[in-house]
């Protein structure tokens, strides 16, 4: 049985991951973590995240990932994680917690300069995670 983490936020790229990881799943551990940011320097709480990504809407996309992966998948269960920080960072602790063997992540397409200045979530997660994953495009 393999563990894996499904990293999902509501865009196109991260349902391109879940569809992705739907032929993955069969047999296998689920988990799926939306995380909700935080404001830097701000305690990690829902009080202080984005106002622009409440956590309200993390629990709707979480929802909405477990249906679409219980459509394609009847027999997987999968967990569902709230998360409220640093997007790669929680991400990257879901995994470690859970022994996860492969995190499916999907790719934005930022701008250059956005990229250059905040980087991605996709990098970052690849960069430092200890087991393999996955980037849908």
């Amino acid at each position: 049985m393999t563990r894996i983490l499904i990293a999902y936020d509501g865009s196109d790229e991260s349902r391109r991951a879940l569809r992705y990881a739907e032929r993955l799943v069969p047999g296998d551990e689920v988990s799926i973590i939306s995380v909700a940011p935080a404001l830097i320097e701000a305690p990690r709480t829902a009080d202080f995240t984005d106002p622009t990504s409440a956590p309200a809407l993390h629990r709707t996309q979480l929802e909405e990932a477990r249906v679409i992966l219980a459509e394609a998948a009847p027999a997987v269960e999968p967990e569902t994680i709230e998360a409220v920080g640093n997007p790669a960072a929680e991400i990257l602790a879901a995994a470690e917690a859970r022994k996860v063997e492969l995190i499916v992540v999907g790719r934005h397409g930022k701008h250059t300069f956005e990229r250059f200045l905040m980087g991605s979530v996709a990098d970052r997660v690849v960069r430092h995670a200890t087991c393999d994953v996955l980037v849908a495009r």
